[in-house]
């Protein structure tokens, strides 16, 4: 397999054509190092020199994230979007002294409005929604967590992926995203776990949702392999010159990918299994086709 092409991919990451590289640029460095597919997912409206609470500006961010992905597929790399509203902006809004009942209305017109990017064909999910991973009040975690509730029902009218911004709690936030997923129906493997820890592959694997591993955190990936290939990988780019360390660019998450097969850390079909059909059993796309 090393004098072929590898299976390497991204599972979630971000670009920025206003203040980073972009995706044309982005698409090449991927390439050039054997990136094969990639996850491009919205940002926040503020990234983008765009209006937090205003519903244009969310229109404007998600044809910035399909255009971005039609730019790297032009590239020769394969590439979806996924577009929706973190919860960040939310949060932003509550401290501007919106009310809850209106940060909610508004935060479920940009999720109606994902859900018709992907009936239109132009993303394939709704994301990165959920909840603040920061320290906030329960009762905004309540408004998150029916915001939650509501972009899962909408997913599944529209069969979308839904990529998921959580806090990091273990297997107790694993459980909550699983009982929620239960509830409304969510067709197996379409709600991704991103920035998911290791010790939830199992139970996330085990009951149709799908971890998306950061290979940016020291030590993670390592411990990830020993739960067996039930999980994707994401470098979770963020595309912002101001914060090169922030997370890894998705050219080194395909050199440590082909690094740890290159050392026996991980054989050919360890890969196959997280990059081919990880991948498509979440998005339905053929990785190497």
């Amino acid at each position: 397999m090393l004098d072929k092409e590898l299976p390497l991919c991204d599972n979630h990451a971000h670009t920025n054509p206003v203040i980073g590289i972009g995706p044309r640029e982005l698409a090449r460095r991927f390439r050039r190092e054997g990136g094969r597919f990639i996850v491009i997912v919205a940002l926040l409206t503020w990234s983008l020199g765009l209006t937090p609470g205003d519903l244009d500006s969310v229109r404007k961010m998600y044809d910035i994230t399909v255009e971005s992905a039609r730019i790297i597929n032009e590239e020769g790399v394969k590439s979806v979007a996924i577009v929706g509203l973190h919860p960040a902006e939310g949060y932003e809004l509550l401290n501007r002294g919106w009310s809850r009942e209106d940060v909610r209305r508004f935060m479920e017109k940009g999720i109606d409005l994902a859900a018709e990017y992907v009936k239109e064909g132009k993303a394939v999910g709704i994301g990165e929604v959920g909840r603040p991973h920061w320290e906030v009040p329960n009762d905004v975690i309540d408004l998150f967590n029916e915001l939650l509730e509501y972009t899962f029902g909408v997913a599944k009218d529209v069969n979308a992926v839904v990529h998921l911004h959580l806090e990091r709690n273990g297997v107790n936030t694993a459980l909550s995203i699983i009982d929620m997923v239960r509830r409304v129906g969510n067709r197996p493997y379409s709600v991704i776990m991103h920035h998911a820890e290791p010790i939830t592959i199992n139970i996330t694997s085990s009951n149709g949702v799908m971890p998306s591993i950061p290979m940016g955190r020291k030590g993670e990936f390592e411990e990830a392999v020993k739960h067996g290939p039930r999980f994707v990988v994401e470098s979770d780019f963020i595309d912002d010159p101001k914060r090169p360390g922030a997370v890894i660019p998705p050219w080194t998450l395909v050199r440590k990918l082909r690094n740890y097969l290159v050392n026996g850390f991980i054989n050919e079909e360890f890969l196959q299994a997280i990059c081919v059909d990880n991948i498509y059993k979440v998005y339905g796309v053929d990785v190497m086709g």
